[in-house]
């Protein structure tokens, strides 16, 4: 079908045609991860190494007391994980997150933030719903697999340094400093070769992705959410089997990190009718939450409503430790979508204390379905 001379006109539109995106909707996930810190800022090879320098977990614990250095002392970063040992959200330092509460989304600089050797406080596993024709997709895989290359990259060159073969590619002097004091962890030089697993979910035919592992279904159908929650973990797991020759350790049997749904009902143009039914859409990816993301993870997802006070955000938001709605620059201004972004998630909801009853009660949790893996 031809396109208007209206879509022409748009600067979206043109820009995803330049970059090679199967829509304009990639830019508006672009705009959220800029906004909210999501994958975001884009890891460059000081950041990297900062990342790797400053990780840390039992074995680096007991290799530090075997060697004679004071574990708690032995980086000359800060620990910045809460009382619960969840490692805060990292940004590169001077970004301007002020607009979206600095303090509520606990954000910190990357060189003052410990990561556990395991993880890295970094986004590796993603479920995409609702994911045709793509663009959300390609830009899931191509910052998750930038972000891959370029911790794999610094941890490379970190150890050809200290071999002494470093092929005339030098790594910073602090960096240098940081490597007399402590090896690199086994764990981290294995993680960070674990490959991304990024998964797509769409009632629509999907052209095929590099990197990406499609599922053709419908997410309100139960059945269809047993095989994404199976496609995922077969590949988390496949990922981690071939670093670490079939001994998984329990620290990696981890689930996604990031879940995000750009799907929508076909409008109606009844708002309330479309509303509902957008409704049914985020509690089926509400579903996939409950049994794919990791505590701490994050859910993006569309909606038709822009108020706090709807009955689906404060579902969504009793499972978050922060929750907004947001519409980013490049959703059309006459049109109802905005975006659920939620951080921090807690698989019990957050629990609360009746006073009255001098008990603690929960959110009600849908059924779950039992996992293998």
């Amino acid at each position: 079908m031809a396109h208007t001379t209206k879509e022409n006109r748009d600067i979206y539109y043109r820009k995803a045609k330049e970059q090679g995106y199967r829509a304009r909707s990639a830019y508006k996930l672009l705009q959220i991860f800029e906004s909210f810190h999501i994958i975001y800022p884009i890891l460059d090879e000081k950041a990297a190494l900062s990342i790797i320098l400053n990780s840390f977990c039992t074995d680096c614990e007991q290799e530090s007391i075997n060697s004679g250095l004071n574990a708690s002392s032995s980086s000359k970063y800060e620990d910045s994980t809460d009382s619960s040992g969840n490692i805060a959200k990292d940004t590169c330092k001077g970004a301007n997150v002020e607009s979206h509460g600095a303090q509520e989304l606990r954000l910190t600089d990357y060189d003052k933030v410990r990561r556990n050797c395991f993880n890295l406080g970094r986004v590796k596993n993603v479920v995409d719903l609702c994911s045709a024709p793509g663009s959300w997709t390609q830009l899931l895989r191509n910052l998750v697999y930038h972000d891959y290359n370029t911790l794999k990259s610094a941890c490379e060159k970190l150890e050809n340094e200290t071999d002494g073969k470093c092929n005339g590619s030098k790594v910073t002097s602090e960096a240098l400093d940081e490597l007399k004091t402590r090896k690199l962890c086994k764990n981290l030089l294995e993680y960070v070769n674990v490959r991304p697993a990024i998964v797509a979910i769409d009632l629509q035919q999907m052209a095929p992705l590099d990197g990406v592992h499609f599922l053709r279904g419908d997410i309100t159908d139960p059945k269809v959410l047993n095989q994404v929650q199976n496609l995922f973990i077969e590949n988390v797991t496949r990922n981690v089997s071939d670093v670490f020759e079939g001994n998984i350790p329990e620290e990696l049997k981890r689930n996604a990190q990031l879940i995000t749904c750009d799907g929508a009902p076909d409008v109606s143009g009844l708002h309330e009718t479309d509303s509902f039914l957008q409704s049914s859409l985020i509690k089926s990816a509400l579903s996939v939450c409950y049994s794919l993301l990791d505590t701490d993870g994050t859910f993006v997802c569309k909606t038709f409503f822009g108020s706090k006070d709807a009955p689906m955000f404060r579902e969504v938001s009793s499972f978050f430790d922060y929750c907004t709605i947001f519409k980013p620059p490049s959703s059309r201004p006459n049109s109802f979508e905005h975006f659920i972004v939620a951080m921090g998630f807690k698989p019990l909801g957050h629990m609360t204390i009746t006073l009255s009853a001098n008990k603690a009660t929960a959110p009600t949790t849908p059924e779950l379905t039992t996992l293998n893996g």
